[in-house]
């Protein structure tokens, strides 16, 4: 009777032996290592817990309502699992146009964005990478970018081309082909910062309408001179007749007839042009006058000069002369 009662005695004393080693090895089985980071500080915990809210419950951890808990209390522990819990902190939050200062929670800026419902577009730009840890009384500064395509028509400017021509005095021009502009559609893209523009891209261009160069001669020809070596715009042969002061005692113009004073055909001489004439048969020059009266009988390349006697009108009577229309 007591040998049985010794061996049922070892039987049950190695069966809790078992039990406890079976115990203690399943539980070490279902056992996960955590990454437990409180506010930045960090550290690795071993629990038997299934959920996130049960391990904080265990360990003691109370968690505030406006603290962030990553991952959430119900989500299920698994092994070397990152447990993030971060308390508000102050931040001054430049969004585009407006100013927020507040608090908010989250371990890293992205979280801390995603906490404050502030969502980035593909183009907005921050001034902090969002996976940087966020900190006390840090800025955040977010510029709102957007893009916007419009086209524009442009003029293209027409080009100039030069013929030069030997028979036409320097300074002179004259117009052969009259210049067309062209014009060209530029789909361009607009980039917006907070809303002002910050740049403008051709993306693509489209002539819709050629331009027509302007073709024009220019004069070669050197400009002549009066004998005394004064520059002119032209000389002209002409053919000259005298008029004396029983003609009548003031001009086309309203002035006094006098010596100097000279009829044209306002045609070919614009009245109050400054002339030089000299007669090209030796009889004595005219010299400078002004071309300030008319007379009927005074046409095209026809000039009456002013004598103050009717002698010496009757002297000169009718020749050729060259007429220096002087700049």
């Amino acid at each position: 009777m007591n040998k049985r009662r010794v061996r049922l005695t070892k039987f049950f004393v190695i069966l809790l032996i078992l039990i406890s080693a079976l115990t203690m090895g399943f539980n070490k089985v279902v056992g996960n290592d955590v990454n437990l980071n409180i506010n930045g500080s960090e550290q690795t915990v071993f629990t038997y817990e299934k959920t996130v809210g049960e391990f904080l419950e265990k360990e003691g951890i109370e968690v505030q309502n406006k603290d962030a808990i990553s991952p959430s209390l119900d989500s299920e522990i698994t092994q070397d699992m990152d447990i993030v819990i971060t308390s508000p902190k102050s931040f001054n939050i430049k969004d585009g146009g407006k100013v927020l200062i507040t608090e908010a929670s989250g371990y890293t800026v992205g979280e801390v964005l995603e906490n404050l419902n502030i969502k980035l577009n593909k183009l907005d730009r921050i001034n902090v990478s969002l996976d940087e840890v966020a900190q006390e009384a840090m800025t955040i500064k977010i510029d709102r970018v957007n893009q916007e395509e419009v086209q524009n028509a442009v003029e293209i400017p027409f080009e100039t081309v030069k013929k030069e021509n030997p028979q036409m005095l320097e300074g002179e021009t004259n117009v052969i082909t009259e210049g067309v502009a062209g014009e060209k559609v530029e789909d361009v893209l607009n980039t917006y910062v907070n809303g002002k523009i910050e740049s403008s891209e051709v993306v693509k261009t489209e002539i819709t309408k050629e331009p027509v160069n302007e073709v024009v001669e220019v004069g070669t020809k050197k400009a002549p001179t009066t004998p005394n070596g004064q520059s002119v715009k032209k000389v002209i042969t002409m053919q000259a007749t005298a008029y004396d002061p029983t003609a009548g005692s003031t001009t086309a113009m309203g002035t006094r007839a006098r010596v100097g004073a000279v009829a044209v055909d306002p045609r070919v001489i614009p009245l109050g042009s400054k002339l030089y004439i000299e007669t090209t048969d030796g009889f004595a020059s005219y010299g400078y006058a002004t071309a300030e009266d008319t007379g009927g009988a005074i046409k095209g390349n026809r000039i009456d000069l002013f004598y103050g006697s009717h002698s010496e009108a009757m002297r000169f009577g009718r020749r050729n002369v060259k007429v220096y229309v002087l700049d």
